[in-house]
């Protein structure tokens, strides 16, 4: 493996931790401190990244080099001392795997510690992943390797971590993650929790035939009661407006806001996302409307086959009439008639509507993936010591039943589960 050092990126191939790791000969690992000009169309950076993006069955949206140029603006303003980087690793020559990080800060409030907050400075990847050139899909030590070596040079970086922020558990990464047992240190303040999927059949309308007639006759009535609410599909880069602005209505009045803040602001950030998504095909959100006044919503995005549920919100004043379960079955109904995905990801979270329609729970979470060093073994033991207070509190007032009845109330305004 080698390397030249340049001012304009940074090899690790000289450093002989990395050397004796490789699992290839002539593998080239070049981190890039990346500039705006970097991802204009024309340059070679941003062609060659393209290239191995559209040759990656499995990549994500926020692979695309768009994506990281609809962030960057952002991200300067928030750090501006603190590059995003692009790892590109190179064999012979050909471009065989990237990986996207961004600066990244956690607080150790919100890793569950308790005490004093501390901010930890660190790098996330984006995707969670790398794009792969198709012979290196399956190799899992290749996996481990770029874990490995963009860890190390976080490292040196002086970043406290490398953040990945939703690790599926049967995924090749939790596997290496496993591996790495030993040789790197690992935390999750979220642990891995239920996530929901729906995996459509090969005639997507043959969905509804897994529920009991009783269960269809009350989702034909729900939707009957609700006729006067219409579904309004948004994909096209001239409905992101109208949409925003109605979802931001919504949003002040949602028990998401009262909860946990402002979900949808309207600002020129979500315009860019949903802009970013139209323009890529790859929008898919909803608006249910009484009439002109918009009741609930839906922001999703749907690629590669699969339909992430990104945020949802409905109106408190219309809570009697199940909007967001109503809203639930006219996408199902949508997504099975036009355009079906062949699967619908609920995301994180094991809410009881989730659990009713989808057809697979699996488990996901955050993960740090931290250096093996004693500075960061004391940090780890600080944080989980943490957590095992907080999950003891929490397990105690769910079996009270004292946790239920305030989620219940913080989301509905009553007791009892909708």
């Amino acid at each position: 493996m080698n390397m030249n050092l340049t001012c304009t990126h940074h090899d690790l191939s000289l450093d002989p931790e990395i050397e004796k790791t490789a699992p290839f000969d002539d593998l080239q690992i070049s981190f890039y401190a990346v500039q705006m000009e970097d991802l204009q169309p024309m340059s070679q950076f941003y062609q060659d990244w393209l290239a191995l993006f559209e040759q990656d069955p499995h990549a994500l949206l926020n692979h695309h080099p768009d994506y990281l140029l609809y962030l960057q603006s952002q991200l300067q303003k928030s750090f501006p001392d603190r590059p995003s980087y692009v790892m590109f690793c190179r064999h012979q020559g050909t471009l065989v795997a990237a990986g996207i990080c961004c600066p990244k800060n956690l607080s150790t409030k919100t890793l569950r510690g308790i005490g004093p907050a501390r901010l930890l400075p660190g790098y996330y990847l984006k995707g969670n992943g790398f794009l792969l050139q198709q012979a290196y899909q399956d190799d899992s030590a290749f996996l481990e390797f770029l874990l490995e070596t963009t860890l190390k040079f976080f490292q040196q970086q002086h970043a406290t971590f490398l953040f990945l922020e939703d690790v599926h558990l049967n995924s090749p990464v939790k596997a290496c993650l496993d591996r790495l047992e030993g040789r790197c240190l690992t935390y999750s303040h979220t642990g891995y929790q239920p996530r929901s999927l729906i995996r459509f059949p090969e005639n997507a309308a043959d969905y509804w035939n897994q529920f009991r007639s009783k269960s269809r006759r009350k989702h034909r009535k729900m939707i009957r009661d609700n006729s006067h609410l219409k579904l309004v599909r948004i994909t096209e880069p001239d409905q992101i407006a109208d949409f925003l602005s109605a979802a931001h209505q919504v949003s002040k009045n949602s028990w998401q806001s009262q909860r946990l803040g402002l979900r949808v602001k309207n600002n020129d950030q979500e315009v860019s996302e949903l802009m970013f998504y139209a323009l890529h095909g790859a929008l898919r959100s909803y608006l249910l409307m009484d009439g002109d006044r918009p009741v609930a919503f839906k922001i999703g995005s749907q690629f590669q086959g699969i339909f992430n549920d990104l945020e949802f919100g409905f109106d408190l004043d219309y809570a009697s009439a199940s909007p967001g379960e109503t809203l639930l079955l006219l996408i199902l109904e949508d997504l099975t008639e036009y355009d079906s995905p062949r699967t619908y990801d609920f995301g994180e979270g094991d809410a009881q509507y989730k659990q009713r329609y989808s057809s697979e729970i699996t488990h996901s979470g955050a993960v740090m993936l931290l250096p093996n060093t004693l500075k960061n073994k004391s940090l780890l033991c600080y944080l989980n010591t943490s957590r095992w207070i907080d999950q003891t509190a929490r397990n105690l007032l769910k079996t009270s039943g004292i946790y239920t009845g305030l989620r219940q109330l913080v989301r509905y305004g009553k007791l009892g589960s909708r």
